[in-house]
Order: C-alpha cells, then structure tokens, then sequence
C-alpha cells in the first residue's frame, strides 16, 4: 500500500542481529595514550611487576626515548616469580633497550613517575596489562612527584651492585621480616651459592634516604 500524498514512508525498524562486543588486545594502538605520556624530557620511572605483549609496542618508545637521553629506569618482578619466568624472553628484550632494569622480590606497585612532576598511580601494570579494566590517575606536581621517588628509594634501588662473588649482574633486590633491604644474586653458576643460599650485601642509603 503506497502512502497518502505528502507523507513520507516510515523508516523500517530492524531488529539487531547480534551484540557486537570490543575486547582490548595489546597493540600499538592500544599503547598510544601511555606512549605520549612516556616522551618524557628528563627521566623516566617505571615500577610494573609483570611484562607480557604489551611490552612490545611500548619497546620502541623507550628506546627512542634512551636514544634522546632521556633516563629510563624499570622497575619489575624478581626472575623467580611465576609469572616472570614466562616472560623471561620478553624481560632480555626489555634489558637490551633499556639500561637499568631491576628485578625486585614480590614488587607489586604500578606506577610511573616523568620528569619528576607528572605521576602515573593506581591498578594498571604499564607493561603487561591487554583486557582487564584497570584504573589509573594521573597527578601532576614536582612535589608529589618527589615524594613519591623519595617513598620508593629510587635513587638508591635504582643502582644494584655487581655480585661480589661471580661479578655479574643478576642480583635482585629483597626485603626482610625486619624491613631491611639487600641485593642477592640470583645466578645459578654463581660460586657463592650453597643450596638457597646466596651471595648477598645490604643496600647502602644516601644520607638523604629513609630506610
């Protein structure tokens, strides 16, 4: 049946077929938002537990940010840790970038701190993290920023030593009951090692530092 003169037809309305859903996966694209806040001028400060492909598309932006003179310092998980060992190839990609990368036992804070003065805080695990929803803020101010630094030891975990008995440099930072911190080597052939024992040496604070 045509319609009465100087109407117009109404639009068929049309059931959906289906529910069209979206799921993060961990590409380029994906990075885009955390790569800009990562061309930083100064430094740069990454504490992720755990590094899967994600990773991957934010490798290029950290190595043309160390290309640049940007210091680039990361904070991950100790090799031991569960998840760590299977992304053990991912961690030597990330070593062969990036000049300080430090392993640390049972780390679990997710932030980043740029050029002292904009930090990154919350659930997200800047290097794994692909589908889960995750929340982080950003808050900006060299105060925080230094606070935050100051909280963490960066300066101070931020340079592990060689291992005093194989002098190589596989040596992870730990914490004891008491709450004092020590680096330990974690390589296997090392001379030093006897069972679960291993060669070991307490940090040293600057003056500065609160232990």
């Amino acid at each position: 049946m045509r319609p009465p003169r100087g109407t117009s037809p109404r639009p068929s309305r049309r059931r959906p077929t289906g529910r069209r859903t979206t799921r993060s996966r961990p590409s380029p694209r994906n990075c885009t938002t955390l790569a800009r806040r990562l061309a930083g001028l100064r430094a740069q400060w990454i504490w992720s537990p755990w590094t899967a492909k994600r990773l991957t598309g934010l490798l290029p932006v950290l190595g043309e940010a160390v290309r640049r003179g940007v210091r680039v310092t990361v904070f991950v998980r100790d090799p031991y840790d569960t998840g760590q060992k299977k992304q053990a190839d991912l961690v030597k990609r990330l070593r062969a970038v990036v000049p300080t990368v430090v392993p640390v036992n049972v780390m679990h804070q997710k932030i980043v701190v740029i050029d002292e003065r904009t930090v990154l805080l919350g659930s997200l695990n800047s290097l794994s993290q692909s589908r889960s929803r995750e929340v982080m803020l950003t808050i900006k101010g060299g105060h925080f920023a230094r606070k935050i630094l100051t909280h963490e030891h960066a300066e101070d975990f931020a340079r592990p030593p060689s291992c005093g008995a194989c002098h190589g440099d596989e040596v992870d930072l730990r914490r004891r009951g008491n709450g004092t911190w020590y680096w330990r080597c974690y390589h296997r052939a090392c001379p030093a090692r006897r069972g679960d024992k291993a060669w070991q040496t307490a940090v040293r604070f600057s003056p500065s530092g609160r232990r």
